[in-house]
């Protein structure tokens, strides 16, 4: 995750968490065990922050950078004062947030000082998780202690250095930080079903659930395609954009004398990247969940042990059918509303309404595209957080859902439109976070700029 703070003169591009090795105001004796909570794709553990002493935070070796929900944080006093406009950006695009200056933290009795915060949105992560997330950690305490994960007792204890840790019968590997990104990397290797073998580095991330998602560089570059056998294409949605992976199974996985058969992995789908080897993918917790952990970020090692849950079969993911469910009141409202003044119909069966037509260029595809806009069900209920002028959606067009594309791409640099969007076009069968299956939507969209690349 890559921080940019907008100033009104200048744009300063940083990795945040590389300044929070200085000033950690954290005494080196002190040692701390605590429960964690692990449902089978998060862990998590108890954090206090401002005045609420019982936030529940998901502890995310990928995370580079503290994250806290906006609401409980606002409740909490943080971020009233001394907070700066920041651009987070990452593989689907970047997105402006509002970040908590050197705030504290504390973890059990274990008080951590100078900490940025990033005000995001979690009502929705915890709706789909079906647990309170409050914000999510990792770096931050990985810098500063060793940090042991035993998924047995399900404890975290953190200790002020290995030394002082019994690492018998642990198996260490040794890891990088790679082009400034800190988060663990070392090599694997995966075995497809052909009899072919590869081997590329992953990052260690315990906030992914997943076994093994492999990079589309090096999806290229070995042209996994056309090797890998059998697959099926499955899509998602976070607060910014749409994502598609492949599925697909491998004969086995391994590294440093641990071997894994049979297993699914995921493929990542963007046309845009180059073929490149090296880096092969993220670890994520369908594996890593089988070992008791020591991460030791100083020494650069992690030290992995075995677990109970070591021998268990590893998860196969299968293609589901589509679900039908009907929804007459929906398409109901849509015959209707195509028939009321100033509403055109597209053959796709997108309804829109000119508020308001731009004098600016039309947006295409290879643009990076800025848009504002919000969403709401057929009933009114809103269901989407607006991308508005302080939070807008700045990517392009193919990571928006198909009717905002579709609209987007009519729709001069200036213009605002009311869509009245088919589920079709929209969240599918499936539907996401508060819009339910099958449901159409209404969005309020304006394009406010188009960048050519």
């Amino acid at each position: 995750m890559k921080l940019t703070y907008i100033n009104s003169k200048k744009q300063v591009l940083f990795w945040v968490t590389c300044a929070l090795l200085l000033n950690s105001g954290v005494s080196n004796a002190q040692i701390v065990t605590m429960p964690f909570d692990y449902q089978g794709s998060h862990l998590s553990i108890k954090v206090s922050a401002g005045n609420n002493e019982n936030l529940h935070f998901i502890f995310d070796s990928g995370c580079t950078g503290a994250t806290i929900d906006s609401a409980k944080a606002e409740a909490a006093g943080i971020g009233k004062e001394n907070r700066q406009l920041v651009s987070v950006s990452g593989s689907g695009g970047s997105q402006s947030y509002w970040m908590a200056m050197a705030q504290s933290i504390k973890l059990d009795s274990v008080k951590l000082k100078n900490i940025n915060l990033v005000l995001a949105n979690f009502s929705s992560l915890s709706q789909d998780t079906g647990n309170p997330i409050d914000g999510i950690i990792g770096y931050e305490v990985l810098a500063r202690y060793v940090t042991r994960l035993d998924f047995d007792r399900k404890e975290l204890s953190l200790f002020d250095g290995i030394q002082h840790v019994d690492t018998t019968g642990y198996t260490g590997i040794p890891f990088e930080f790679s082009k400034n990104i800190l988060i663990p990397r070392f090599p694997i290797t995966v075995a497809l079903a052909n009899g072919e073998s590869f081997t590329g580095k992953v990052m260690f991330d315990t906030g992914n659930a997943f076994s093994l998602i492999v990079s589309t560089p090096f999806n290229k570059f070995h042209n996994f395609v056309s090797k890998i056998g059998e697959s099926f294409t499955t899509g998602g949605r976070g607060m910014n954009a749409s994502t598609t992976d492949q599925v697909a199974v491998i004969k086995s996985m391994s590294f440093n004398g641990f071997d894994f058969g049979k297993m699914s992995v995921r493929l990542t789908v963007n046309d845009k990247a180059e073929p490149r080897d090296g880096y092969l993918g993220i670890l994520g917790m369908e594996v890593i969940k089988r070992f008791n952990i020591i991460l030791d970020y100083a020494g650069k090692k992690i030290y992995l042990k075995p677990n109970g849950a070591y021998n268990n079969a590893l998860k196969i993911e299968v293609q589901e059918l589509p679900k039908q469910v009907d929804n007459a009141a929906d398409a109901a409202f849509l015959n209707l509303n195509r028939t009321k003044p100033g509403v055109q119909v597209t053959p796709s069966g997108l309804q829109y309404k000119v508020i308001k037509k731009g004098t600016g260029a039309l947006p295409t595809d290879a643009d990076r595209v800025t848009l504002h806009y919000s969403l709401s069900l057929t009933n009114g209920k809103a269901v989407w957080k607006p991308f508005d002028e302080v939070h807008p959606w700045v990517h392009h067009l193919d990571k928006a859902i198909a009717g905002i594309r579709e609209a987007a791409l009519m729709m001069p640099v200036g213009s605002k439109y009311t869509l009245y969007i088919p589920a079709a076009l929209a969240f599918g069968a499936e539907g996401y976070q508060e819009v339910p299956a099958c449901a159409a939507v209404i969005c309020e969209l304006e394009v406010v700029k188009a960048v050519k690349e």
